[in-house]
C-alpha cells in the first residue's frame, strides 16, 4: 500500500481559517510534512495549494506594553498583538475600501498581492476584499458604514531575504538552542495573519511567521517561539528505544517486520515528544506500509501509535460520504470499546473499560475515552470496519 502523505490545510476548502492555524491539529500536519520531506520551495509550494484566503486589519494604536516592534517585510512601525483601530472621516467608496485594505495588506502581511474584487454584502453592511497572487491570498471585511475593519485572514510565502532578517537570525539560533545539532538552512518563510478576539476599539491580530527548510520548521506566534519540529539522526538513538516503539505498534499490527527509518522531534505547547516512523516493505518498491509511534522525549513513554495501512478512506462524493460517516457513528459502543481496550491497555498501562465513550459526532470515525479524575484522555480513530489505527493521549479537558 503506498504511504498517504497527510495534505495541508485540507480544512481550507470549507473556509477560511475553519481550523485555526494556531491549533496542536495543525502543528500535527506540519509534523507530517517535515517527517515525509520537503526537497525544497517547489514541493513545499505543492503541499500548500490548497491553502486558505488569508487577510488583514487596519491596526492605528498599539497598547503599551503588550506588543513587540517588528520591522524587516512587516515594514518600520509594524507591530503585533493587541491593537486598537482609530477611523476618521472613512472613504467608503470602492476605491476608498480598496485602498484601506492595501494598506493593511502592506502593515500586516508585508507584500503588496494583486486585487480580486470586492463584495459589498448590504445585508450584512460590510464589504469583503479580496487579493490573491497564486498560492498567496489575503480577505479584509471592512463595515460599509463606519470603515472599521472586521476581520481579516492572511497568507504569503516569501524568500529567506524577504523575511525580517532579526526573526529569521533568532528562530535559527532558537532551533539550535532546543536540540536541532545544525545550522538550520532556511528555504522559505510563510507567514500566516489572522483576527481574533474582538476587543473594545479594535481587534486583537495574531501573526505567526514559519521558517521552513528542507529538514523542519520553527514558528514564531507574535514574534515569540511558539513550536518546532525537525528531524533527528538515527544514530543518536538506541535499540531500547527503537523497541518500545516496536512494541507500541505492534498492538495495532502484529503481521510484517517493521524497520524505523525516521525520528522527528517535536517541541511546543507544553511538549517535548519524538515521532518514530517505521516502514514495512522493501524500501525500494513503492508499495509500502507506513507505522509511527509518539513518545515522550525525556521519558520515552508511549503517547500514541498510528497504523496508515489501516486507514481507510471515504468517499469524495456527499451522498456516499454521508452513508460513511452514519456508519462510523452507528457502530456498538461496547464493541468499540473493547477493540480499542486491546490496543491501549497494554501500551498506556490503564483499563479503557473504565472509560466513558464519546463519540465525534462532527466527525465520525473519532471517539475519546474519558475517566472522571484522570489527567487525560484517550482519543481513538478507527475505520469503516471498526478496526483502530491512530491512538493518541489528550489533555483531558
Amino acid at each position: 500500500m503506498k504511504e498517504r502523505e497527510p495534505k495541508w490545510y485540507e480544512e481550507a476548502r470549507n473556509g477560511p481559517f475553519r481550523e485555526s492555524r494556531f491549533t496542536d491539529a495543525a502543528a500535527d500536519k506540519v509534523i507530517m510534512r517535515v517527517r515525509n520531506g520537503v526537497p525544497g520551495p517547489e514541493r513545499a509550494g505543492q503541499k500548500l495549494r490548497r491553502s486558505f484566503i488569508a487577510a488583514a486589519v487596519i491596526l492605528l494604536l498599539a497598547v503599551a506594553g503588550a506588543i513587540l516592534q517588528q520591522k524587516g517585510l512587516l515594514g518600520e512601525g509594524r507591530q503585533a498583538g493587541l491593537f486598537y483601530q482609530e477611523v476618521k472621516t472613512p472613504d467608503l467608496t470602492d476605491a476608498g475600501l480598496r485602498k484601506t485594505a492595501e494598506r493593511i495588506m502592506q502593515e500586516q502581511l508585508g507584500k503588496k498581492l494583486p486585487f480580486v474584487g470586492l463584495e459589498r454584502m448590504d445585508e450584512a453592511k460590510q464589504a469583503a476584499i479580496i487579493f490573491r497572487a497564486g498560492e498567496d491570498a489575503a480577505t479584509v471585511w471592512i463595515s460599509s458604514e463606519t470603515g472599521q475593519v472586521l476581520r481579516m485572514y492572511m497568507n504569503a510565502s516569501f524568500l529567506p531575504g524577504e523575511a525580517d532578517a532579526n526573526l529569521l537570525r533568532t528562530a535559527k539560533k532558537t532551533i539550535q538552542e532546543i536540540g536541532y545539532p545544525r545550522d538550520f538552512k532556511i528555504s522559505r518563510v510563510q507567514r500566516f495573519v489572522q483576527s481574533g478576539l474582538k476587543v473594545e476599539s479594535g481587534i486583537q491580530v495574531q501573526v505567526q511567521d514559519s521558517f521552513i527548510g528542507n529538514e523542519g520548521q520553527i514558528d514564531f506566534l507574535n514574534r515569540k517561539f511558539d513550536r518546532a519540529v525537525f528531524n533527528v539522526s538515527l544514530d543518536l538513538f538506541t535499540e531500547e528505544v527503537n523497541q518500545i516503539g516496536l512494541k507500541a505498534l505492534q498492538h495495532l499490527r502484529t503481521k510484517g517486520t517493521d524497520r524505523l527509518i525516521r525520528v522527528t522531534r517535536n517541541i511546543g505547547g507544553g511538549k517535548d515528544e519524538l515521532v518514530l516512523d517505521y516502514r514495512q516493505g522493501d524500501l525500494s518498491s513503492s508499495f509500502f506500509t507506513m507505522g509511527s509511534v509518539t513518545m515522550d522525549y525525556y521519558t520515552h513513554a508511549v503517547k500514541g501509535m498510528s497504523d496508515m495501512s489501516l486507514f481507510i478512506p471515504k468517499s469524495q462524493d456527499s451522498g456516499q460520504l454521508a452513508e460513511q460517516d452514519q456508519k462510523l457513528l452507528n457502530m456498538d459502543d461496547a464493541k468499540l470499546q473493547d477493540t480499542a481496550a486491546a490496543v491501549v491497555n497494554g501500551v498506556f498501562g490503564i483499563r479503557l473499560q473504565e472509560y466513558k465513550l464519546e463519540k465525534n459526532m462532527k466527525t465520525p470515525g473519532i471517539v475519546t475515552f474519558r475517566s472522571v479524575g484522570k489527567k487525560h484522555a484517550i482519543k481513538v480513530s478507527y475505520n469503516l470496519d471498526g478496526a483502530v489505527y491512530n491512538v493518541q493521549e489528550a489533555e483531558a479537558s
